[in-house]
């Protein structure tokens, strides 16, 4: 059985001056500030040693733990008893390098567990003040002899960061609040380290969400792409496993998550309901922000690649002042590029800034900020198909956009983070986050069907747009362990909010809309008609705002050897409230009146949704699971008859999984088979006792609670070290989901088979200076089928009557590759290339009228690093 896992960290001496030639601490939750390291470091190396593991205040009694701990190298054995203990270990690891502990198991005092520990090995410990340990050979010990430290410079690592690792997995993961192994959380999990992001060039939370297995990727205009797990939208993100933030574009938010700020991204599928309160059973995305550092550090990065693409990072961190108690990172990232298809740019400046200070020997605060501005021009909306969903052809960099057209948006983002530790074993987080958007579009595409006989259509739409977005996060919670029983358990209690305020207008527009599009000569189209400046307000959406308030627990009990339970659950509260205000009457002609068309008020009684887990351990290195979670997503759209009706009663879905993970190598690898079963039942389902009504984004009537989806399949996952110099990532998932009303398949656009890998080898010997990399992402088939509508002349928009398409995207394949070489110590230089077979495939298959993306042609990027 191995450890569990608790928020602390290895930390490692980096130029200690003194007879020995280095120590590593290991070091429970809470103990993370680089002052309070050096100063236990020099408080127990000065201290006189005292020859044996039991030295003890006299009258001092020791309680016992619960230890479970496997057979392993010594050092790895100490760190797993510091994180069981929530003791402070000062160890030389190069004089442990090489000696083996044995298995302990059972409750023991600290002391105690230590001594058996050790044995045979020719270390004691010694304690020089209540929860800190030094490890020494027991010459030394029985000298007497006091040992000072002329320097110790530590660097501590919090437990589930990877910057620095090198590797392709973590020792944990923070997206259940608290950290934890990726084994103790039982559902299916996967981590994107900070080594994979810049191994393959990956800058934006799109990329990343299409290299993880069972995540599906859709473009939608230029805002943030959408993503899907086993067949169910994932509609917020995240942030250091705080309260979730809306990526829905329903509350008109458009936020590019560049990976400049992050150390990691952690996904988990299937209900999180316990994390995210409201929403779809597919699953949820948790971005872990980059810290400052123990010790100064600077990165360097310029690239440049196809379509004149051209991007710069500059990172620095370290410490600022008051001996290292206060830390800082500043990055700086600037994208400037061309993309693929033709009038289409963008401009995309991100300064992301922290400041960390230690309050005291226990308490960490961070404060800090993002500012981001995206400056895109052209505002293409995807390819159409002919009217009967056959592919056009078209050449790939046609553009469907007008060289007028923009998108200018403004995202800025503060934070505060506060981890204080009020006893050994307990530690209070609060998490607070406020972001604010503010976008303008002046759109011009192309939309609809071409008829395959007559080779026409398509016409201009014109577009002219503002919306603000304005979200506040506040999640606190306390976590810790206590003894019962003769077991150690867990606890996490917490509380959250979300707060979103938001709104979109439109403007009237005298240009383009309404044009033919010829889209087999697309030059010859006169692109602009009227006047560019901003028309008159003609509808509004506002207020649209959203708010949600919860309060979870779980608890993590201990119930036998080798077995635990995990139970939890969530009280959440939902409130929405839009109004849709505009001059158009109901046949969409303007009028002089400025009327009311639609307000919607909706408010969720308190749901409560639960959570269960069972993990057994199987053996030190495998463990077995079951869990069942639940989530519910409010219908405030939908409502129910007779109209003007109220909003239909929430969606509830749910996800029962087994599985077995595995944690090998010492922690090197992590590997992951999950069988799971998603249930969503009571979606809204049109109630034929009444005419269908529908005020655009504001609602529909009638409906009821009625339909229901199943999703199941099979998720299997590789990622770490598989052999010395070998990182390797390999996914695949089976999916089949069904829509059990209409007895048809639910998510068309999920593929039932998908795999996805990239590995990376560092060459040996005198090759070693190279790396070589490859991988693909490999699909099933994709299709689409509907009705769509036609331009209606007489009333000039889209009122004319549906015609039905029916279309597939057959199974690909895309392969990416790397080849990078180390210069020096300090730089190296990489060359990607993505597409290496140049596919030719829609990425993003939509209906006939419009949404239909190509993926993009082969391309390449070649990147220098610099590290400091």
């Amino acid at each position: 059985m191995r450890a569990r896992k608790w928020s602390g960290a290895v930390a490692r001496s980096t130029g200690a001056k003194s007879d020995t030639s280095g120590a590593a601490v290991a070091q429970p939750a809470g103990f993370c500030t680089t002052a309070a390291l050096v100063a236990a470091a020099l408080l127990a190396m000065a201290q006189p040693a005292v020859g044996h593991a039991q030295a003890q205040q006299p009258n001092q009694q020791q309680a016992r733990v619960a230890f479970s701990i496997a057979a392993q190298p010594l050092p790895a054995a100490l760190r797993a008893f510091a994180a069981q203990a929530k003791q402070q270990l000062l160890f030389d690891e190069d004089k442990l390098a090489g000696l083996q502990a044995p298995a302990l198991q059972g409750s023991y005092a600290p002391s105690d567990a230590l001594q058996r520990l050790l044995a045979g090995s020719g270390m004691v410990a010694t304690q020089s003040s209540p929860g800190l340990f030094t490890i020494k050979e027991a010459q030394l010990a029985s000298e007497d002899q006091v040992v000072t430290l002329r320097e110790v410079r530590v660097e501590a690592r919090r437990l589930g960061e990877t910057e620095g690792t090198g590797s392709y997995t973590s020792d944990g993961i923070t997206l259940g609040k608290t950290a934890q192994a990726m084994r103790e959380m039982p559902q299916s999990v996967s981590v994107l380290t900070k080594q994979r992001l810049e191994d393959q060039n990956i800058t934006d939370l799109g990329k990343a969400a299409e290299q993880i297995v069972g995540l599906t990727v859709q473009d939608s205009g230029h805002r943030l792409t959408d993503i899907y797990s086993r067949g169910f939208a994932i509609d917020s993100v995240q942030i250091d496993g705080g309260a979730p933030m809306s990526t829905s574009s329903g509350n008109y938010t458009f936020i590019s998550y560049d990976m400049t700020e992050f150390d990691r991204v952690e996904v988990l599928r299937g209900a999180a309901g316990l994390l995210n309160g409201t929403g779809n059973p597919g699953g949820a995305v948790n971005l872990v922000r980059k810290m400052p550092t123990a010790k100064p550090q600077l990165k360097l990065t310029a690239s440049a690649g196809r379509w004149n693409n051209y991007r710069t990072e500059i990172d620095a961190s370290g410490p600022l002042a008051f001996d290292g108690k206060l830390r800082g990172r500043a990055v700086l990232a600037y994208e400037d590029r061309d993309y693929f298809t033709d009038l289409r740019s963008t401009q995309k400046p991100t300064l992301y800034g922290v400041l960390e200070a230690d309050l005291g020997p226990d308490a960490v605060l961070a404060l800090g900020g993002r500012y981001q501005h995206i400056k895109e021009q052209g505002t293409p909306q995807g390819f159409p198909r002919y009217s009967n969903g056959a592919d056009l052809r078209l050449p790939r960099n046609t553009a469907l956009t007008a060289p007028w057209a923009f998108e200018d948006s403004t995202s800025t983002e503060l934070f505060a983070k506060l981890s204080w530790r009020l006893a050994p074993r307990w530690t209070l987080r609060a998490n607070a986050t406020v972001t604010k958007e503010d976008r303008d579009v002046n759109g011009g595409y192309v939309s609809g069907a071409v008829n395959p006989i007559t080779m026409a259509g398509s016409r201009w739409v014109g577009s002219d747009q503002h919306s603000e977005n304005q979200q506040q996060m506040l999640d606190v919670n306390l976590s810790g362990a206590f003894d019962m029983f003769g077991r150690t358990h867990e606890l996490l209690v917490g509380a959250d909010m979300q707060d979103i305020s938001s709104k979109w207008q439109s403007f009237v527009v005298e240009r383009a809309t309404g044009q033919v599009a010829d889209l087999f000569n697309i030059g010859s189209t006169p692109y602009v008609s009227g006047n560019l400046d901003r028309g008159q307000l003609f509808r509004s959406y506002e207020p649209n705002d959203t708010k949600q308030y919860g309060v979870y627990g779980t608890l993590r009990l201990e119930v036998a050897d080798k077995t635990k339970l995990v139970v939890g659950a969530r009280a959440n509260k939902y409130k929405f409230n839009q109004v849709y205000s505009t001059y158009l009457d109901n046949s969409w002609q303007m009028t002089d009146t400025w009327r009311i068309a639609s307000a919607t008020q909706y408010k969720e009684p308190t749901q409560v949704v639960p959570f269960g887990g069972l993990i057994y351990d199987l053996s030190p290195e495998w463990s077995a699971y079951a869990s069942y979670a639940e989530i519910f997503n409010p219908q405030a759209y939908y409502k129910s008859g007779p109209a003007p009706g109220n909003g239909l009663k929430p969606m509830h879905g749910s996800n029962s999984e087994v599985g077995v993970k595995g944690e090998l190598l010492g922690g090197k690898l992590n590997t992951s088979f999950a069988l799971y079963r998603v249930v969503q039942k009571d979606r809204a389902i049109q109630d034929a006792r009444y005419p269908v009504s529908e005020t655009l984004f504001a609602g529909a009537c009638c409906y009821v609670n009625a339909g229901k989806v199943v999703s199941q399949g099979l998720d299997m996952e590789v990622n770490g070290e598989v052999a010395r110099g070998v990182n390797l990532y390999a996914g695949y998932t089976y999916n089949s989901n069904r829509n059990k009303t209409d007895n048809a398949v639910f998510s068309t656009i999920t593929p039932k088979h998908s795999l996805k890998f990239f590995g990376t080898w560092q060459l040996p010997g005198e090759a070693s200076a190279w790396k070589i990399g490859s991988g693909a992402t490999i699909n099933s088939k994709q299709y689409v089928k509907g009705t769509a509508a036609t331009w209606n002349e007489a009333a000039q928009n889209w009122s004319g009557p549906s015609a039905p398409f029916a279309y597939t995207q057959g199974g690909y394949a895309v392969w990416n590759a790397l080849v990078e070489y180390r210069v020096n110590p300090n730089w190296n230089v990489s060359l990607n290339v993505n597409n290496l077979f140049d596919k030719w495939y829609y990425r993003t298959v939509g209906t006939s009228t419009l949404g239909n993306y190509y993926g993009e042609p082969r391309n390449w990027m070649l990147t220098l690093r610099g590290r400091f």
